[in-house]
């Protein structure tokens, strides 16, 4: 059995990721989603959000979801790349 190490790193603040990852982990999910990136030893996928992050991150709050209607309606883009 191999073990493949997956890096998660995100383009904003990293206090906020933490933040919400400790207060209400929906939200840390979708920042990910809006400005992060994976990367594993062969590729690095990144991700971007096309919409408003403060609608998004709204919805997910009061109703989780109407944001994965604005994830789907608004759309968000992968970036696939090879090292």
């Amino acid at each position: 059995m191999t073990k493949k190490k997956i890096k998660v790193e995100f383009k904003g603040s990293k206090f906020w990721v933490i933040f919400w990852t400790l207060l209400f982990f929906p939200i840390a999910m979708i920042l990910l989603l809006t400005q992060g990136q994976f990367s594993t030893e062969s590729k690095t996928y990144s991700f971007s959000y096309e919409g408003s992050v403060f609608w998004l991150g709204f919805w997910t709050i009061f109703f989780f979801p109407i944001a994965f209607l604005l994830l789907f309606l608004n759309g968000f883009s992968m970036i696939e790349k090879s090292r």
